[in-house]
């Protein structure tokens, strides 16, 4: 009876024990959550002190939230440019992907972040990658139209003629949008006019769809083709006709053939 009792006492002494670790192990991890979710909130607010505060006291660097954000990402998108810069020395990935597959540097391309971009771009962010729908940092600054974001990219050796899921490249996002500027730029950088999206839409299709008279101008002078048709069977003045631009109609039935 002794030695049962003995025995008894042994295995609750070590299911105590194991029990205790677990509590232990499960209050550290809520503890680590927390901490993390800590350096996020401190990166997308700005606040400096915390985010140093937060590393020093063994914080991951890369820790991720539950859509996969980094502190990184969370800092370049509200545009604290210090600390960008604070997190990548003290070592945070500049190519780490979230869920959805954006990086840093498609954020600060997508809001005109130039200083955090260049900052990104020095710290060897990779200037192609793609998100879940396929767009690229340059597709993002063409569709918002941040003309020096555009050209700092394209000098990084950013894909002009890169399309996404649905073919669009960042030519045909410019021009669909009525970026003159930004049109002129991807057109001198060797952008493809005569691409199509997965519609049959070229960049002078969407353009006489949308009326933006300038782009056309700009994209006949370069030789768009005129008579492209998308899926419908539709040309650029056809969509013009119909859309009612009767000034882009003109600029098109009266451009002068390329050689």
């Amino acid at each position: 009876m002794k030695m049962d009792m003995s025995r008894f006492t042994a295995v609750c002494s070590l299911l105590i024990v194991f029990l205790s670790a677990g509590i232990l192990l499960t209050v550290d991890r809520v503890n680590a959550a927390e901490l993390s979710n800590s350096l996020l909130e401190a990166a997308e607010l700005g606040q400096m002190d915390k985010v140093k505060e937060l590393l020093s006291r063994g914080v991951p660097v890369d820790a991720k939230d539950h859509d996969g954000w980094t502190a990184l990402m969370k800092a370049a998108y509200e545009g604290h440019r210090d600390i960008v810069e604070e997190l990548i020395a003290r070592g945070a990935s500049v190519n780490a992907q979230e869920n959805a597959g954006w990086t840093s540097l498609m954020m600060a391309a997508q809001f005109g972040y130039q200083s955090i971009m260049s900052v990104l771009l020095t710290s060897e962010a990779k200037v192609n990658v793609k998100n879940n729908t396929g767009a690229t940092a340059l597709i993002f600054g063409a569709l918002n139209g941040h003309a020096n974001i555009i050209k700092e990219l394209l000098a990084a050796g950013a894909d002009v003629n890169a399309k996404d899921n649905k073919g669009k490249t960042a030519l045909q996002f410019a021009a669909a949008d009525g970026y003159n500027g930004v049109v002129e730029q991807l057109i001198a950088s060797g952008a493809d006019l005569q691409t199509k999206d997965s519609s049959g839409n070229t960049a002078l299709i969407l353009a006489a769809k949308q009326g933006h008279a300038e782009v056309v101008r700009l994209l006949l002078a370069n030789c768009a083709d005129v008579r492209a048709t998308d899926k419908k069977g539709k040309t650029a003045s056809k969509w013009a006709v119909e859309k009612q631009h009767s000034k882009i109609f003109q600029l098109l039935v009266t451009a002068e053939p390329c050689d």
